[in-house]
């Protein structure tokens, strides 16, 4: 069960013109409670959810579990059991992020942060969008009740609402129980209903926060997650994590509303007939800041066939990098845009040629950007294999053992290839260096641009053991094939 799913089955701890049936102090309660978790600096919480069997099936339902550590803006410990897939962990500390399934014993790792506040939306586990996806039909306050949690006494005020309307579709009133603190604003119980994914009526559920620490209350030991030594590390896609926008590569770029440090507003059609990378940031992530020297280099080596804008989601005035655009963070979402540092590569035709979140290598980048700048494929070297000069006479004519892989990242067909149904080989040269990483490609039989484009990032992460003249590691100069097939 993929991640979206499976936290959709935790509902959520905190959602959100005059109407007689809403009372202003419900409703106020009812708004505040779709962000009160997000105006916590730090927190931490157990939860757990109790769904009932669907009407017409014997049994008593189902318990899920979720414990969350939260530090704003970046740190974040997520792990969710269900008796469907087991445990899946969600973990961020400002420079790495990574997810981890028990049912496959596979985790995906990212040179990336992820805004908590982010990762909870990705989750499912607090939709404080649903007060603008849903209408409030009514409101009320039904009595004030003190709950004891974990040796915490929390002073609540029991509101009991009724929305209608879900993802724009029209429906009969739902109606929800929420017990909302009133310092701080969560709500701590909910009795509400839940459509699990393999059924389209709606079943009761109540979501009872167990543990609930805040503020100075939450240390350092809820941030702690170790892979297990046996998991089996994949690409972030194999998981299914909706970290970009799937949808606008291979298609025309999306609208986007830059602004300049003075405010005038930018149009990225004046770069019409060049590729352009845009490299988004926020000034408070670190691994943008890593970024930042790779992206520098390869914007002097390409200065003259590719644009590359440095893009803040946040005020571009609170960098201090000159000419940096600005995004509003409305923007950056409806781009589906969750992880920073990410690259979006634009064609001279103005398509989306990739959208990748993570710090890239600045291999990976000069190779990406090359690809787009020319309609030809790179000229294949006139050598191959050990690239390292011969130093010593006597180990002159030493054979060299090849570089081996030993892991391999799966690129994953976009969707506009598959539905144009290409099938075939991205041909590349690369050059394995002595620490076995890939530390140059060139684009030797093209493809499809987002598929080139695919091959080049996926092949980039690639490892190997070096090649030996010996006992001496040495680059090596060698041919990679990325294949793609309709299944």
């Amino acid at each position: 069960m993929r991640l979206a799913v499976l936290f959709t089955m935790l509902s959520a701890l905190a959602w959100g013109g005059l109407n007689p049936q809403i009372e202003p102090e419900a409703e106020r309660l009812y708004h505040r409670a779709s962000s009160a978790l997000h105006q916590l600096p730090a927190y931490e919480m157990d939860v757990e959810t109790v769904v009932a069997r669907p009407h017409d099936e014997p049994g008593d339902g189902f318990h899920i579990l979720a414990k969350l550590a939260v530090r704003q803006p970046d740190h974040i410990l997520i792990s969710g059991t269900t008796p469907f897939a087991g445990e899946t962990t969600i973990y961020s500390d400002g420079r790495t992020s990574l997810l981890w399934e028990e049912s496959t014993n596979q985790f995906a790792k990212l040179d990336a942060a992820i805004p908590a506040s982010m990762v909870l939306r990705l989750t499912n586990l607090t939709p404080e969008s649903e007060p603008f996806e849903q209408t409030l039909v009514s409101a009320k306050v039904i009595r004030r009740e003190q709950l004891e949690i974990d040796g915490d006494s929390f002073d609540c005020t029991v509101i009991q609402v009724e929305t209608t309307g879900r993802n724009g579709v029209e429906a009969a009133p739902r109606p929800h129980t929420l017990w909302i603190d009133n310092k701080t604003g969560v709500a701590l119980r909910q009795q509400t209903g839940v459509v699990p994914p393999h059924l389209e009526k709606e079943i009761p559920a109540s979501i009872t926060v167990t543990r609930f620490h805040y503020g100075e209350q939450v240390g350092n030991s809820g941030f702690a997650f170790i892979v297990p030594a046996d998991a089996t590390e994949v690409d972030w896609r194999v998981l299914d994590t909706p970290l970009t926008s799937r949808g606008v590569v291979g298609l025309a770029a999306p609208a986007i509303h830059f602004t300049t440090v003075d405010g005038h507003t930018f149009d990225l059609a004046r770069f019409r007939g060049k590729p352009v990378l845009l490299h988004f940031e926020a000034p408070w992530c670190e691994p943008c800041q890593e970024a930042d020297s790779a992206i520098d280099n390869v914007a002097k080596t390409m200065a003259s066939e590719v644009k590359v804008l440095h893009v803040s989601v946040e005020d571009p005035a609170a960098t201090s990098r000159p000419h940096t655009l600005g995004i509003t963070a409305a923007d950056a979402e409806s781009l589906g845009l969750k992880a920073w540092p990410a690259n979006l590569l634009v064609s001279r035709e103005g398509k989306v040629v990739s959208f990748e979140p993570g710090r890239a290598s600045e291999a990976a980048l000069l190779a990406l950007l090359q690809n787009a700048a020319s309609t030809n494929a790179a000229p294949p070297p006139q050598n191959w294999g050990a690239a390292e000069p011969r130093k010593k006479p006597h180990v002159a004519h030493s054979e060299v053992t090849p570089p081996e892989l030993v892991y391999k990242v799966d690129p994953g067909y976009t969707a506009e290839a598959q539905r144009a149904k290409i099938s075939g080989t991205v041909m590349l040269a690369i050059l394995v260096g002595t620490d076995g990483h890939v530390t140059d490609i060139h684009v030797l039989e093209k493809l499809e641009p987002s598929l080139d484009a695919r091959a080049i990032t996926a092949v980039s992460k690639w490892r190997f053991t070096p090649a030996m003249r010996g006992t001496t590691p040495v680059a090596f100069l060698a041919r990679a094939g990325v294949s793609f097939s309709q299944q």
